[in-house]
């Protein structure tokens, strides 16, 4: 097993065709986003499937200027609510180097933007689309210091995180880097523009902020432990409190002291050997506003939560392909991410642009098993099996603490149906040389209490995805060294 600690920018953007393939090489235990195995905001180097995949990011080692462009189009059917079934995805990646400044850009232009009510842009394009990454970056042999907007996912998984993820629209911020054998930190600073569309978004404030930074520690191959804390603020003056810009500040306890106002995320992540390097112990939980004591109002809601983990187990069988047996749980509670009707109105939410800056969504949980197999580094194929459920709360959901009859500072106590699913599903990946990648897959799912309706009946809901992709590596010119 190799984990690389790549010193410096060397790979392509975090979300393009290469994405499934880094997936299933990080949960092998093939790949790592940083030397911490906690922070991926591009996709390096892997040690599984075809050389190809990983070439360029060898070649990005050296001054360059690299262009990469990229097709999808696929079809679902049936169509999620509000979609069309049909869609087609154009990105670009633009990457200079020479020697440690790196400058990238990446362009998405999504038919789905068009179905999206949150889409920051320019709404009534006939073709939507928008810079997603642009930054520079300076990297040095123990770190780097980066401005711009980047993709990215603090936590053990590739894919998700319950504090920083890739799901929401990127945002311009400050970060930085410094690491050594046994230890990664970084720290993350980005005022937030004034966002227009949502009361629960920013309200009454135009200043908004977010403050994030991380420690994580390096047991060599074997473990990675690390604490995150990251706050959403917003100020009248337009400079923010330097004791949520100093780095070493502690913000639970600047939080719980009130010394400063704003909605804090404190988070604990691992990734652990447990003796035996082909099993995998991953896993994230965030805690919402820890509090401490009841002593006042405000101190008196209950600690919201998210879990987030897995355990990975590659080839267990003796089977003459590279394969994993992976079982994996996540849970977020009624009300994450989401504050006060006061301090929804003063833009505290943990969101930007109307998306959490951590999960999609809250409110439910999920378990499910999988097997994913490798066939001669050219494909792979997953089946999987999940149960599902899902309450009425979402990010956006008001507290309505402020009416009438209510407790402040309390969320309002309702009950409810929780919806419930068991689905299973199979998918498909396949690459073929440097121009084309095909996904096909298929799952069936039954739901119970469809829309938190009681007493409805268990529905079947089929569907069928097919995507397909064209891109080409070659536009490289290597420049003098």
């Amino acid at each position: 097993m190799t984990f690389f600690l790549p010193f410096a920018t060397q790979g392509s953007q975090l979300e393009n065709w290469r994405q499934p393939f880094f997936n299933i090489a990080s949960e092998f235990g093939y790949s790592s986003g940083s030397p911490s195995r906690m922070f991926w905001d591009e996709i390096s180097d892997a040690t599984l499937f075809d050389s190809s995949f990983w070439s360029i990011n060898k070649k990005l080692k050296f001054n360059h200027w690299y262009i990469e462009p990229n097709i999808t189009g696929g079809i679902l059917v049936p169509s999620d609510e509000g979609q069309k079934p049909g869609f087609f995805h154009i990105d670009l990646l633009n990457n200079l180097k020479f020697h440690n400044i790196t400058i990238r850009q990446t362009l998405d232009v999504d038919k789905r933007y068009e179905e999206d009510p949150l889409y920051p842009a320019h709404p009534d394009r006939g073709v939507r689309g928008r810079i997603e990454e642009a930054f520079i970056q300076l990297d040095w042999k123990y770190g780097f210091f980066r401005l711009g907007r980047q993709k990215r996912n603090w936590g053990p998984f590739a894919d998700r995180s319950l504090i920083l993820s890739t799901n929401p629209y990127t945002f311009d911020a400050l970060e930085w880097q410094i690491h050594s054998s046994f230890f990664e930190f970084r720290h993350l600073f980005a005022p937030f523009y004034k966002e227009k569309w949502f009361a629960t978004d920013n309200g009454f404030q135009t200043n908004r902020f977010l403050t994030a930074h991380s420690l994580n520690l390096i047991l060599g191959e074997w473990a990675s432990f690390g604490i995150s804390e990251a706050v959403v603020f917003s100020r009248e003056k337009s400079f923010p409190d330097m004791h949520y810009l100093n780095p070493v500040s502690i913000y639970t306890v600047v939080n719980t002291n009130q010394e400063g106002d704003g909605n804090l995320m404190l988070a604990f992540q691992w990734s652990v050997h447990p003796f035996i390097k082909c099993i995998t112990l991953k896993g994230q939980v965030l805690l919402d506003d820890f509090q401490v004591d009841d002593e006042l109002v405000t101190d008196k809601e209950p600690t919201h939560y998210g879990i987030d983990m897995g355990v990975y187990w590659n080839n267990p069988l003796k089977i003459p392909f590279d394969h994993l047996l992976k079982a994996e749980y996540n849970r977020r509670s009624e009300w994450l991410y989401t504050v006060t009707d006061f301090d929804g109105n003063i833009g505290e939410r943990y969101t930007f642009n109307g998306k959490s800056l951590g999960a999609p969504s809250n409110d439910g949980d999920r378990f499910s098993t999988a097997f994913t197999v490798v066939g001669k580094n050219y494909w792979y194929g997953t089946a999987e099996i999940a149960y599902q459920r899902k309450g009425i709360r979402d990010v956006l959901s008001r507290w309505r603490d402020s009416e009438p009859g209510q407790i402040p500072g309390l969320p309002i106590d309702s009950v409810y149906t929780m919806e419930k699913s068991f689905s299973t599903g199979m998918d498909a990946h396949f690459y073929f040389s440097n121009f084309i990648d095909l996904r096909i897959g298929f799952s069936g799912c039954w739901i119970k209490n469809k829309d938190n309706i009681p007493g409805s009946a268990w529905e079947f809901s089929p569907s069928v995805f097919a995507g397909l992709s064209l891109h080409y590596c070659n536009l490289f010119v290597k420049l003098p060294q």
